[in-house]
């Protein structure tokens, strides 16, 4: 868990449905947070074939991330809901980074050795997709709470975990050249300390949306995001690894 949430968790910031919620899904989380993909990424022996995999396949992620705030961003009418209109600031405010972060991605696969057209227009696994496609429903179809849930705390929070390991790994950083070093490493660096924040606003704003005593069935669709999520991230690590 990262140290930002835990310690809002142990603080006790959150009704007990929240601390609930985090406690429940942690296991899953850590699957996805200390998955043999970044522990190789770490210890510097991940073979070329499934580095490349796994940067090209998690590129639509990344990519449509400023699209799944635009999303939850349609859902937010101003002074109808303090709840809302406190999401629609971080929304707004939040665009713009994640089209950087966007950015900075491209760089990392780039300066790993895929060109960009292959980055673009690669043909992709199902698996390797499905938590792109989830992310886009989610935001698209479902409320503000479980899209949130599903982008902003989950994929966001369990990203900050296995990028700050990486981060801290002086074996991944010998994969590329020194004068390259800085803008490849970039995209982790920022994940590593920026997206220790992110998770904890994120269940700001859900418990601002809905309170400290939501009704059951609302706890639940908050709870489902947030696994399902991780379920769809670990299937696309598998992908990545799977490949020869």
């Amino acid at each position: 868990m990262l140290q930002a949430v835990e310690a809002a968790i142990n603080s006790c910031r959150y009704p007990q449905w929240i601390q609930d919620i985090v406690e429940e899904t942690e296991k899953n989380a850590q699957a996805v947070a200390k998955h043999e993909a970044w522990l190789r990424f770490s210890d510097g022996t991940i073979p070329q074939s499934k580095h490349h995999a796994l940067l090209i396949g998690f590129w639509p992620l990344i990519e449509r991330f400023p699209q799944y705030l635009a999303l939850n961003l349609l859902k937010c009418s101003y002074g109808e809901h303090q709840g809302l209109s406190k999401a629609r600031g971080w929304l707004i405010k939040n665009l713009r980074i994640e089209q950087r972060h966007a950015e900075m991605y491209r760089d990392w696969a780039e300066c790993a050795g895929i060109p960009r057209k292959k980055l673009f227009s690669s043909q992709r696994p199902a698996a390797a997709t499905a938590v792109t496609d989830w992310c886009w429903h989610v935001c698209e179809a479902d409320g503000l709470s479980e899209g949130m849930a599903a982008t902003n705390f989950a994929i966001e929070g369990v990203t900050g975990e296995w990028t700050q390991m990486v981060w801290e790994s002086p074996d991944y950083k010998l994969f590329f050249a020194e004068g390259e070093r800085k803008r490849a490493m970039k995209w982790i660096q920022t994940h590593a300390a920026y997206d220790d924040k992110h998770p904890v606003e994120a269940l700001d704003i859900i418990h601002n949306l809905l309170g400290d005593a939501p009704e059951e069935t609302k706890v639940q669709r908050v709870k489902q995001a947030i696994q399902k999520s991780y379920d769809l991230y670990l299937l696309g690590l598998d992908a990545g690894m799977a490949t020869a």
